[in-house]
């Protein structure tokens, strides 16, 4: 029995199948080869579906929220056009992989993926000291790597070049200007904000944020050089020392300092300070000249777009490329997370997703006191992370949001239907208790 949510540590077929769903899971999360690959998500949805026949969970919640979501999808098909119907099949079966893994791995899911993370983390730091210490190092990783591919993007007319050896991934600034280290993500943010959920998990489950897993977790935030990530990593740290400090001079005090820190970090780093205050400058230039490339201006033109009409403020405007952007130019990449779920979902989506995820940390969180306030810290956390990123597109964001489903699942059983029979061949994957 580890400390926090109750976990049993499942028999090796448990363990082999949680392993390879989840790491495929952040593999199309995160992993560029991996990343809005289609045919990479339905291999996803048939090992789900094969767990599912296998562990035979109970569904109803499940089938629920599915049926809502595919309202939503409805709506936008119905409105859009026939063309839109095979987006709309698709984001369907996406948020049914995310309802059903959670269905069946319960706190598995959260555990597993931490293991993964920490691996992942490990090695990270341990190939990227040498390159910071050497940049010519990479060169000899790339010709050492049993696996190496080169990726060759066109973006209005410019070719850029990325290298990829599955354990690490260089993006084509990182050849250029400061050293950052992107794991094997698609970039040093997304690589941050994984981490960030590593962090936030152990230490909600543990209730603590002295656990050794979380050192390491930090020493690989620390290498990507975000300016996100760090501010994430801040205001996590700072809120939890202020909700568990009883002491009100010190309480109060720590803020202070908080404030204190952020304002000479913003000064004085400049891949803080100055890469925050151009953006707000350029904001206007960016979303009129360039279609919105930038965090800021991405918000702008997302609040701007979906007022469109009633039918874009409540049910979003798609996640086609034709009706996602409302502008000329298809091919921009819209950056804020955050106005990104609202423009594409819609509002009534949008509301549903931060309920969830409150109540999702909340019952991570259950097992020690303070369990609201850290929840919303962590919330808060994710927030400011999905500013810089369009985190909710992707499975494992889809599956953190729904994780509350599971508490739903146990109130209405005391085990999956059909694993009480198996006991012999098989542990029992429910794995949270009240």
């Amino acid at each position: 029995m580890q400390d926090g949510l109750s976990y049993r540590k499942p028999a090796w077929f448990d363990k082999i199948y949680q392993i390879i769903l989840v790491l495929m899971i952040i593999m199309s999360s995160g992993f560029p080869l991996y990343v809005n690959n289609s045919r990479f998500e339905m291999v996803i949805l048939v090992i789900t579906v094969a767990g599912l026949a296998w562990y035979r969970p109970n569904l109803r919640t499940v089938a629920w929220y599915t049926a809502c979501f595919s309202l939503i999808m409805f709506v936008q098909a119905a409105w859009y056009g026939i063309f839109y119907f095979k987006t709309a099949i698709y984001q369907t079966l996406l948020f049914f992989i995310a309802a059903a893994c959670i269905s069946m791995l319960g706190i598995s899911f959260i555990y597993t993926y931490n293991k993964i993370l920490l691996i992942i983390a490990a090695i990270a730091v341990l190939l990227f000291i040498p390159i910071l210490i050497n940049p010519g190092f990479v060169d000899k990783l790339i010709a050492l790597s049993p696996f190496h591919t080169v990726t060759t993007t066109e973006v209005y007319g410019w070719k850029t070049q990325s290298h990829n050896i599955l354990l690490m991934h260089f993006p084509p600034d990182f050849f250029t200007g400061l050293i950052r280290n992107s794991g094997p993500f698609w970039e040093p943010g997304a690589f941050g904000g994984y981490l960030m959920l590593a962090l936030i998990f152990n230490t909600l489950l543990h209730r603590t944020l002295f656990k050794k897993q979380n050192i390491i977790y930090v020493a690989a935030l620390l290498t990507t050089f975000s300016t996100t990530t760090y501010l994430a990593l801040l205001v996590f740290v700072m809120g939890y020392f202020f909700i568990h400090i009883k002491n009100p001079i010190i309480k109060w005090g720590s803020l202070i300092i908080f404030f204190i820190t952020a304002f000479i970090g913003y000064q004085k780093i400049d891949f803080l300070g100055e890469k925050i205050s151009k953006e707000l400058k350029e904001t206007k230039y960016q979303a009129l000249k360039k279609g919105g490339d930038t965090r800021m201006a991405s918000a702008y033109l997302d609040l701007k777009e979906i007022g469109e009409n009633a039918v874009t403020l409540f049910f979003g405007r798609g996640s086609h490329p034709d009706t996602r952007i409302q502008g000329p130019d298809k091919e921009v990449l819209r950056t804020n997370g955050i106005t990104d779920l609202l423009a594409r979902f819609g509002l009534i989506f949008f509301v549903f997703t931060i309920v969830a995820l409150f109540l999702s940390y909340r019952h991570l969180a259950s097992a020690g006191s303070n369990k609201n306030q850290l929840a919303a810290l962590a919330l808060i956390t994710t927030l400011l992370l999905s500013f810089s990123e369009i985190y909710f597109i992707y499975l494992l964001f889809k599956i953190l949001t729904l994780f509350h489903i599971a508490t739903l699942l146990l109130n209405r059983q005391q085990a999956p239907v059909g694993i009480a029979s198996r006991k012999s061949r098989i542990s029992n994957l429910k794995t949270i208790t009240n």
